[in-house]
């Protein structure tokens, strides 16, 4: 399973997602490209995770910390399965519900022959 570590800035500050490292990739079997589709379909998740947090921050204003996904892309059609909550330190079950829904409803824009596991950490922040 891969790891993908956090980059700042995506959302315009309101909400970091994670991006694709190159650290224990080769050993999992995760090529570039691999990466590079997993980082761009967690992209097009910005705008409906950033729904999802800024619903929450109606009841909470200084709601912040990080939530940790794990998820599979099936073999042959790269559809994200298995999306779960690994951790999360924020302690809004509506928000977490929000973003397991956003994250479930991607595919691999070329899906792989094997099915690909990954675990994506998404830090949210709202905006000063």
């Amino acid at each position: 399973m891969t790891t993908l570590h956090p980059r700042r800035g995506l959302l315009a500050g309101l909400l970091a997602v994670a991006a694709l490292s190159p650290m224990g990739c080769s050993r999992a079997g995760m090529g570039d490209a691999v990466r590079a589709d997993i980082t761009a379909r967690m992209a097009t998740t910005e705008t409906p995770i950033a729904a999802c947090y800024h619903t929450a921050l109606q009841s909470n204003r200084k709601l912040r910390g990080r939530m940790v996904v794990s998820f599979t892309a099936a073999p042959s059609t790269g559809a994200f399965t298995d999306v779960r909550l690994v951790s999360s330190n924020l302690g809004d079950e509506q928000l977490e519900s929000c973003v397991l829904t956003a994250v479930g409803a991607l595919a691999l824009a070329t899906p792989q022959k094997t099915s690909v596991a990954a675990t994506y950490p998404l830090d949210f922040s709202p905006v000063e």
